[in-house]
């Protein structure tokens, strides 16, 4: 079996943050459950939500993030924080540990 590379460029952090996904116009309740400084995996509170292109993650502890729909498996979305001013910012300190 071949190994599976992870070519990703930013570690990921395990997170429980709850938020809102405004993408289209519409705004979803979420739980960010994964983030990088790069993104995060969202998991949205209605199963049938269907999301796409550019929007805004908002959380108290991460502020407001431009972000881009990058994929969904349904209730799962991954996000693209999008600005590159905030990619330098860095994760949170609750998030770091």
């Amino acid at each position: 079996m071949a190994l599976k590379l992870d070519r990703r460029g930013y570690g990921r952090k395990p997170a429980n943050l709850l938020a809102t996904l405004k993408c289209s116009g519409d705004m979803f309740s979420c739980h960010v459950v994964e983030i990088s400084e790069a993104g995060a995996r969202v998991k949205l509170s209605k199963e049938t939500a269907v999301v796409a292109g550019a929007g805004r993650l908002i959380a108290p502890q991460l502020g407001d993030k431009e972000t881009e729909v990058v994929w969904q498996n349904g209730d799962l979305v991954g996000l693209r924080f999008t600005a590159v001013k905030q990619r330098a910012t860095g994760l949170p300190k609750e998030i770091q540990r």
